[in-house]
């Protein structure tokens, strides 16, 4: 059974933690964005968290993103929707798993970490870009530094 350590003991996967709750964060509203497009109504009920946010939503790089969306058929938005809503849900698992340090989180983030990692790599190979290089980049740290830490701890 995997043990809860105190706060004060946490200073080895606090970040990767607070990484993946701020990733889970960022798709919750990106899967809230999708649903927006299927029904224009959810737009109220998303406004305040926006405004709390401090998120204009009259950006270039959102109007970009509203261009391409708006082409998308309302099926698919919806499917877009469920897909980056459930991903949301696993990266709060794994970042709250990791927050208090139990060893299941470790092994599912490695495993679904992983998993992405092909696709990762062939979106930075394909379009070059700083962003998708740092977060290639931090995924295979997180992913090395998880490894060996599990590897120690099976030693023990």
């Amino acid at each position: 059974m995997p043990s809860i350590k105190p706060v004060s003991d946490q200073s080895s996967l606090a970040p990767i933690a607070l990484f993946k709750l701020l990733k889970g964060l960022l798709l919750l509203l990106a899967g809230a964005g999708f649903f927006r497009w299927v029904d224009p109504e959810i737009d109220s009920s998303l406004a305040p968290v926006l405004d709390t946010l401090h998120l204009s939503t009259h950006t270039q790089l959102l109007h970009a993103l509203v261009l391409r969306v708006d082409s998308l058929q309302r099926h698919s938005l919806f499917m877009m929707g469920l897909v980056t809503l459930g991903y949301a849900g696993l990266l709060f698992v794994e970042g709250f798993g990791l927050w208090i340090e139990t060893s299941w989180a470790a092994y599912l983030t490695v495993i679904c970490t992983s998993i992405l990692l092909p696709g990762e790599f062939h979106a930075v190979f394909r379009e070059l870009s700083v962003t998708g290089l740092a977060v290639l980049s931090v995924n295979v740290a997180i992913v090395a530094y998880l490894v060996r830490r599990l590897a120690e701890e099976t030693l023990d």
